[in-house]
């Protein structure tokens, strides 16, 4: 058996193989991000990926872009890192403060939205005393990891 001999494909299969599947609509009810976020155990950030279906490859809601609910606990620090793919932030509840780079940090709070360029080095603070910060996340880190560009910031 010869495992080096390669295979062929016209073109047009190539090309329609780079296709993905069509998007199916999905909902996330408010009541069940509620309960998935009291069941999660009570470390200072928890974050839980928006999924299709019950699979890791569910995870990419629409090609290339991920989206996940993130919540600080109160007084909770998020460090600064930068990375290679960006993010799409929209508070939902709860105040904090975010900082860019070397800026001065920014008060941020329900429904604001932030965009952190990739590379762009960020952090979170929940100035609140007693609320979640809670916040939906978007990013491309899956288009990321199919350029095999997903990496981070050291230092």
């Amino acid at each position: 058996m010869n495992n080096t001999k390669g295979e062929f494909f016209s073109y047009k299969d190539f090309r329609e193989s780079l296709q993905p599947p069509p998007v199916s609509a999905r909902v996330w009810k408010q009541g069940e991000l509620a309960d998935m976020r009291q069941s999660l155990a009570q470390s200072e950030v928890d974050i839980v990926a928006l999924a299709h279906d019950n699979s890791l490859e569910g995870c990419r809601l629409t090609p290339g872009m991920a989206v996940s609910m993130q919540w600080l606990i109160p007084g909770a620090e998020l460090n600064g890192h930068a990375h290679s793919w960006w993010h799409l932030f929209i508070i939902q509840s709860g105040i904090g403060a975010l900082t860019l780079g070397d800026a001065d940090a920014v008060n941020v709070g329900p429904g604001d939205v932030l965009l952190v360029p990739a590379w762009t080095r960020h952090g979170f603070v929940n100035t609140s005393a007693t609320e979640p910060l809670a916040m939906l996340n978007m990013s491309n880190m899956p288009q990321m990891a199919m350029l095999s560009n997903l990496a981070t910031a050291t230092g």
